[in-house]
């Protein structure tokens, strides 16, 4: 096993205005069979222009690795306009102490990234496979397309200890997300397929939604488009069970919204 760690030097977020980092490079599959010298050398953008790595982060490296698989990164510092955290990546793992800012986890394919804190907009966007969990909350469009794409996520698992924006699992297509907390506005708008998992409380869920499933916990507030058709159960516990949204036309009104009985 090797850990990379990439301490976020303080000066880079001393000044007033806090410029910030992408960081989509540094995943275990492009930093695998780099030394620390080339691992400084990464290219990383830094508001407007491309600085080294080793430029903004106190860089360390431990063990070794026979694939990307054994590759740990953990992000330490300032992360708060750190952004792209695990974008892309394909293998291994990362882990951020601390909130961090959009795009963590965004478009991954495989591996698992670990964001202990909260997570800004668009964690888990257009996600294709592997594991996020953020342990803090999630801002807005957890799990959704960007703006001007038409699919969000397709694959892999997340789970949001805490509460989630608004949009989570917009246009999403597949994959697994567990909200432990409640979910804002629009939880699974347009969704298409998949599973959405909210422990609490969610409001107008599953809007335009035409495939997949969504189950609530807590207490919904129903949008009058879906249809109740009977009770079901679900891991010994007993949910209301109702289809929709009828205001894409009954054939296409295809989606199941699981609310649990109280």
């Amino acid at each position: 096993m090797q850990m990379i760690k990439l301490t976020l030097k303080e000066e880079v977020m001393s000044g007033v205005v806090k410029i910030p980092i992408e960081v989509d490079s540094l995943t275990p599959d492009n930093l695998f069979g780099k030394n620390e010298s080339e691992i400084k050398a990464v290219k990383v953008w830094w508001g407007n222009r491309q600085g080294n790595t080793g430029d903004l982060f106190d860089v360390s490296v431990k063990g070794s690795a026979g694939s990307a698989e054994e590759v740990k990164v953990v992000f330490e510092g300032n992360l708060r306009r750190v952004k792209h955290i695990g974008d892309g990546m394909k293998a291994g793992e990362i882990e951020a102490h601390g909130d961090v800012d959009m795009h963590c986890g965004a478009a991954m394919e495989g591996g698992r990234v670990t964001i202990k804190g909260n997570a800004d907009c668009w964690a888990g966007r257009e996600m294709r496979g592997g594991e996020l969990v953020i342990e803090g909350e999630a801002a807005d469009n957890l799990c959704a397309m960007y703006r001007g794409e038409m699919t969000g996520m397709t694959g892999g698992k997340v789970i949001v200890e805490g509460n989630a924006g608004e949009c989570v699992g917009q246009y999403m297509e597949g994959g697994e997300i567990l909200i432990k907390g409640n979910a804002d506005v629009l939880a699974g708008y347009a969704m298409r397929g998949g599973r959405i998992v909210i422990e609490g409380d969610a409001a107008i869920p599953g809007a335009d939604m035409i495939k997949g499933e969504i189950i609530v916990k807590g207490n919904v507030e129903m949008l009058p488009s879906f249809k109740y058709v009977g009770v079901e159960t679900i891991e010994a516990e007993a949910y209301d069970k109702y289809i929709g949204d009828y205001a894409m036309g009954e054939k296409k009104a295809k989606g199941a919204l699981y609310v649990k009985k109280k």
